[in-house]
């Protein structure tokens, strides 16, 4: 026991392991919902994934007094350090600079694997090799190179496992990425023109409702036809337009459309058209 835990603390081991153990207090809190899988992710997800990681740990490299940050920036892939010496600004153009970096990180992240994977998942994998390679091979490789100094085998060491974890890291999350591709449902205003399904017995001009396939989960929507209609469960219907004030789209029965008009509804610009030109009738 005593000789694993000393293999723990050992450097460069010891960086991934206080590493590992932020890695494990975080996904903690998304076993408890107290964060989520993609808190380092969002809009700004790839400007903000190269620097992600070092902000993430932080805290736990001024507890190291530097080296933790060196390691979390080694264990991610050297993402941040990579971006930098791609991007090769310098700190008086901060806004151009955040700009190239986003556009290196981008190169630099899809070069690895990691395009696509959430920051955290691509980190967490990444400081687990790395923190096994550490404590796997640390014995052997001061024992094997035991005529250099301590210090330069323990930082070749972790640079070493830092990168072969980010290479195996990257191939392995390769598979994972159609996990991670998010769908999102189309907006008010992209539903002009489209053709839904109804789920109601019937649609009035109070309420009603139908079901949009957006391939994915799909859409209910409440819906309303102000003219007097036949429409029932299980018939399409041409979605017209949203009343914001209400909440619902107002549709009318696709049987009413011209032929030209139901050819058109295969273009979406010209079946939006279309369901303009009804709604103003």
């Amino acid at each position: 026991m005593t000789t694993f835990l000393d293999a723990l603390l050992a450097f460069p081991t010891a960086i991934f392991t206080i590493l590992l153990g932020v890695v494990l207090a975080y996904w903690l809190c998304v076993i408890i919902g107290a964060a989520g899988i993609d808190m380092l992710d969002g809009d700004s997800a790839l400007e903000g994934g190269a620097k992600a990681v070092s902000g993430a740990f932080e805290g736990g490299a001024k507890a190291a007094s530097g080296a933790f940050e060196g390691g979390a920036k080694a264990a991610s892939g050297l993402l941040e350090g990579g971006a930098k010496a791609v991007g090769g600004h310098d700190v008086g153009h901060a806004g151009h600079s955040h700009l190239h970096d986003a556009e290196a990180a981008t190169g630099l992240l899809a070069a690895l694997g990691f395009g696509g994977i959430p920051v955290t998942v691509s980190v967490s994998l990444v400081v687990f090799l790395s923190w096994s390679l550490s404590l796997l091979g640390g014995q052997a490789t001061h024992s094997a190179l035991s005529m250099l100094p301590s210090w330069l085998v323990s930082t070749g060491l972790g640079l070493a496992c830092a990168t072969v974890g980010t290479v195996v890291g990257g191939l392995a999350v390769r598979p994972l990425r159609p996990i991670f591709i998010a769908k999102r449902a189309p907006g008010r205003d992209a539903l002009m023109g489209r053709v839904c399904t109804i789920s109601s017995g019937s649609v009035t001009a109070k309420d009603g409702h139908a079901t949009f396939d957006d391939g994915a989960a799909g859409l209910i929507l409440n819906v309303f036809c102000d003219k007097p209609n036949e429409l029932k469960r299980g018939q399409p219907a041409l979605i017209l337009g949203y009343d914001a004030e209400r909440g619902v789209y107002e549709v009318e029965p696709v049987d009413w459309l011209l032929p030209q008009e139901m050819e058109q509804l295969r273009d979406p610009l010209k079946a939006a058209a279309v369901a303009r030109a009804r709604s103003q009738r």
